[in-house]
């Protein structure tokens, strides 16, 4: 049987994950809703969560997330540290796809591979630590621009709505790359996790493979960067979807 203070924990987690920063105010009625909780249950537990202030309440009667939330929230940000985030994931995602695996930043209007785990295979493309690409070229620019306010456009559309992109030979011949973003606090768009290879290792199903194993990883790293659980959610969806190709040549 499961301990009743479990359950209790894990309904009044529940309630604090339903608010989120497009709805930051809840009625009692929606918190219901969204959590199936019935009111008179929902009314204790919120009274425990007020007591503790990670709840709050507002005239009006809709409820919001309390002080003590931010104040866990500077606690975890002063404990982790984003760039031995990032390296943790790309060396778990090399472990599986044994490509290589680089993390992309843009600096203006090009893109900088701040972070990189070479391939083990004897044939390969290895990018060094701050070397410096064209941010529309190549599957990892064209995800920095497509989420990038100021340059995403109607043809990267796809690009947004699989959360990945896929090119050819459009940079390097014979150079292949898949690449997904990575988002942290306010959504913003963080960087871009790829994997590169020669062009005849990139099949179908082992880009499949990868997809897969990029997305679990930004999914995870953005998690831990802050990104907000509707995007996640939005994210997760699209685990198994296709990334959109990119021309041979641009």
């Amino acid at each position: 049987m499961e301990d009743k203070g479990v359950a209790t924990l894990d309904r009044a987690l529940a309630i604090l994950a339903t608010f989120s920063e497009a709805e930051p105010l809840l009625s009692l009625a929606e918190l219901s809703r969204r959590t199936g909780l019935y009111k008179s249950t929902l009314l204790r537990l919120l009274a425990s969560l007020q007591h503790w202030h990670f709840v709050g309440q507002r005239q009006d009667g809709q409820y919001h997330v309390g002080p003590a939330a931010l104040h866990l929230a500077r606690l975890y940000q002063r404990s982790i540290r984003p760039a031995e985030l990032i390296h943790e994931a790309i060396v778990a995602v090399a472990a599986e796809v044994v490509e290589n695996v680089n993390f992309y930043v843009r600096r203006g209007e090009a893109r900088v591979c701040v972070d990189c785990v070479p391939s083990p295979h004897a044939i390969r493309h290895h990018t060094l630590v701050g070397e410096i690409f064209p941010l529309q070229r190549g599957a990892a620019g064209r995800v920095l621009c497509a989420f990038s306010d100021d340059l995403s456009s109607a043809a990267l559309e796809p690009v947004r709505k699989a959360f990945a992109c896929v090119s050819h030979g459009e940079y390097v011949e014979n150079l292949s790359a898949v690449s997904v973003p990575v988002f942290g606090a306010d959504n913003q768009c963080e960087g871009a996790i790829a994997v590169t290879g020669l062009s005849a290792r990139f099949t179908d199903e082992r880009i499949a493979f990868f997809l897969r194993q990029l997305r679990q990883a930004s999914i995870k790293l953005s998690r831990a960067l802050g990104a907000d659980n509707a995007l996640l959610q939005t994210f997760e969806a699209a685990l198994d979807a296709p990334a959109p190709p990119t021309p041979a040549s641009a």
